[in-house]
């Protein structure tokens, strides 16, 4: 979404000064909220955007139509901002009372004593560093400038906050996350900032253990859970006089498990700095902004600032989460107060929260160098990327490929290739290409792989679902190509493997297990095959579509097809235990040919004479017996690089969002919700004729029940009988 205007950001700023100011007798200057100490935040009441979930009236059936506000990215903040020219949208009503309704949106923590963080930052504090040219040169008799943007990259470590910067705003960085709290980096001036934040510290941490996570509980009694207070982000902001930051709420996974923390430092005059925070645009509560005052906000409500005095203001921005101690590593602990969010069940939230954090942050060298995307952050010094691709979507075609493609690449650290079906294995393969290294280098031009080299934490990968089938041709190639398919290479950098006498294992911007991860679609065989024929068949589609299908079975009816196929096979000695004019099945017959040397002869010399390139019309049977398919596969590969799924499963309930967190475990991501889990690449086709479909099910069923023991999954009663057939008598 687009990014706040810089008119909007004037005409919210021309606001502020009216509530500071008052506009004559129409408007008095607005007063600060009184103390709202609430204690700290409940999470639950941070699970989604307070707007426009707090305010649905669950109490009437109709959905209400309400004005809302243009929400837009930020690059810099991962927030949303406001624009007054929204257009209606409707709001869906809440399905239980009991669902976010009034959220917390701030609560005073405490006041403290911030004498000494004041003297630590004066200096430089009131400065423009956007033009370095045209500062003046820094003096020795001063105190030590930490805005200096010079002596951070020296001394520090530098961080890039796009829209910040743009704006002016300076700052000091102490401590930082990703997105997904993954890395937790602990800047070189923490240590000496540390003395003077303590007092924040105390007002705002469990008073077990307060240092940043860097002490264990000494308690004794072991009948309380141990928690402790871990400082995920951490820094000083300086907005310049006459700034504003634009109505918005953040985004990204780590707001639903911190506590937001702000603390006044640096105020002239505090009834010219206008902070405000609600649960939405016109519900905003002007909160003091004496310095001192420890505010913990619910950032997934609406706040925004304005500084209308004529100097800097200065706030200490600290997100910390309570976790509970488990070993080495961090459970963070639910809120039990709060109301529950109406798109989640409890138990649901309570999944998404318990994600292990690091323990110990990663202590950072004084100017070391960063790389970062907008929702990770990395060291240069032990960047090894993920290779390219990281992933590939096997198949099986029409079982729901398109839709997990979309689905992956909605996470914020997955690039997109530059096609979804390279094919550079298959139909795109160059034959003039001879030499390993110059076949990487064509099959890696389908991705963006320059730029993949940059962001270590990000991956991509290819959705080519005719691989499956086409295993003769895609294997060895694969194999060839790329080298991590089937050899596990360290990205542990050997420099970084000690940091300043800090032990934490996460110091080490790895990936254990580099092997490229596969997935493998399935989907009810006679479905599947009917969706095939509808798809190729089909004269919708622009020529290149249509050229693509083929022809060889356009105006057949799937009857035909089927025929034709099962003659194909037969004539390969590949069904040699299946009549085509009764549609039965000799079992004994079944049992001694499936994974027989025969067999991997047969379907060899299937895979060479019915498997072409450039067209889709081949295989409707071959395609749903998945057991054979999979079994070169899985003899070519280790097991774990597979993760199998059915169709079927993303279908009910909570299916897709089950699924995907799979899918996010498979490739080492840390989860992500998705925005939007509607099916992909889906089509109406004629259902099947009844004596077409019972004969499709005689002829699926025993492959079907061989898929447990091919995936080494016999106690799984998903894939025992993964599509039983009602109307087919269960046979032993």
């Amino acid at each position: 979404m687009p990014r706040t205007t810089d008119e909007e950001i004037q005409r919210q700023h021309q606001k502020s000064l009216v509530l500071v100011d008052g506009d004559g007798e129409n408007a008095k200057p607005m007063p600060c909220a009184p103390r709202n100490e609430l204690g700290e935040i409940p999470l639950t009441d941070k699970a989604q955007p307070t707007y426009p979930f707090a305010f649905c009236d669950t109490t009437k059936d109709e959905t209400q139509t309400q004005t809302t506000d243009l929400e837009s990215s930020d690059s810099e903040s991962s927030s949303s901002s406001f624009s007054s020219s929204s257009p209606a949208m409707k709001l869906l009503p809440l399905p239980s009372p009991s669902a976010l309704r009034n959220p917390i949106c701030w609560s005073t923590r405490g006041f403290v004593d911030v004498s000494k963080l004041q003297e630590m930052v004066r200096e430089g504090y009131n400065c423009d560093y956007r033009n370095l040219e045209q500062l003046p040169k820094p003096s020795h008799d001063r105190c030590y400038n930490y805005w200096d943007p010079r002596n951070a990259d020296k001394d520090n470590v530098t961080l890039t906050r796009p829209s910040h910067d743009a704006w002016g705003i300076g700052k000091i960085v102490l401590v930082f996350s990703d997105d997904f709290l993954t890395k937790v980096y602990q800047f070189p001036w923490w240590k000496e900032f540390e003395e003077a934040l303590q007092p924040i510290l105390d007002a705002i941490l469990p008073q077990d253990n307060n240092n940043n996570g860097n002490n264990n509980n000494s308690g004794n009694d072991k009948t309380k859970t141990k928690t402790k207070g871990v400082v995920v982000r951490a820094l000083l902001a300086s907005l310049p006089p006459g700034g504003t930051i634009p109505v918005h709420h953040d985004t990204g996974e780590w707001v639903k498990k911190t506590h937001r923390v702000h603390v006044p430092v640096l105020v002239q005059d505090p009834s010219r700095v206008v902070f405000r925070c609600g649960p939405s645009t016109e519900l905003l509560q002007r909160i003091s902004c004496e310095p001192g005052h420890v505010f913990e906000i619910n950032n997934q409500a609406k706040h925004a600032v304005s500084n209308c005095d004529h100097v800097h203001r200065v706030h200490l921005i600290l997100d910390y989460v309570v976790v509970q101690e488990d070993d080495n590593t961090f459970t963070p602990t639910a809120t039990t107060t709060g109301t529950i969010d109406a798109d989640h069940t409890a138990q649901q939230q309570q999944q998404e929260r318990e994600r292990e954090l690091p323990l110990t942050p990663i202590v950072l060298e004084p100017g070391e160098k960063l790389v970062q995307t907008r929702r990770s952050v990395d060291r240069l010094k032990n960047m090894v990327p993920r290779p390219t691709p990281s992933y590939i979507i096997l198949g099986a075609q029409k079982a729901g490929t398109t839709s997990l493609y979309h689905y992956i690449n909605e996470h914020p650290w997955i690039f997109k290739a530059r096609r979804r079906e390279t094919h550079c294995l298959d139909w795109r393969w160059n034959d003039q290409l001879k030499t390993k290294s110059k076949q990487l280098e064509y099959c890696q031009k389908f991705f963006f792989t320059h730029e993949m080299s940059k962001r270590p934490s990000c991956l991509t990968g290819d959705s080519t679902p005719s691989y499956l089938l086409d295993s003769r041709r895609v294997i060895p190639r694969l194999k060839r190509v790329f080298d991590w398919s089937h050899t596990t290479t360290s990205n542990v950098n050997s420099s970084s493997s000690s940091n300043n006498n800090n032990n934490n294992v996460n110091n080490q911007d790895d990936h254990q297990n580099t092997k490229m991860k596969f997935f493998v679609m399935m989907r009810d065989p006679v479905q599947r095959a009917a969706s095939h024929h509808a798809m190729v068949t089909s004269t919708d589609g622009t020529p290149a579509q249509l050229k693509t299908r083929g022809m060889e079975w356009r105006g057949k009816t799937l009857w035909e097809v089927i025929r034709i196929e099962l003659i194909k096979m037969k004539n390969c000695g590949l069904i040699p235990y299946w009549n085509i004019e009764e549609g039965g099945l000799d079992r004994d017959s079944f049992a001694q040919f499936t994974d027989s040397p025969q067999e991997d002869e047969a379907w060899d010399r299937y895979l060479q004479q019915h498997v072409p390139l450039n067209t889709g019309s081949y295989g409707l049977l071959t395609r749903g017996m998945y057991a054979v398919q999979l079994r070169p596969w899985l003899k070519a590969f280790d097991r774990d690089q597979f993760l199998c799924l059915k169709l079927e499963s993303m279908k009910s309930g909570n299916g897709v969002g089950e699924t995907m967190q799979k899918v996010w475990a498979h490739l080492d991501l840390p989860n992500h919700p998705l925005t939007d889990e509607s099916a992909k690449n889906s089509r109406e086709y004629d259902a099947t004729e009844a004596k077409v479909r019972d004969y499709l099910q005689r002829f699926f069923e025993p492959h079907n029940r061989l898929l447990a023991s091919v995936l080494q999954e016999t106690k799984s009663e998903e894939w025992k009988n993964p599509w039983p057939y009602d109307n087919l008598i269960e046979r032993q």
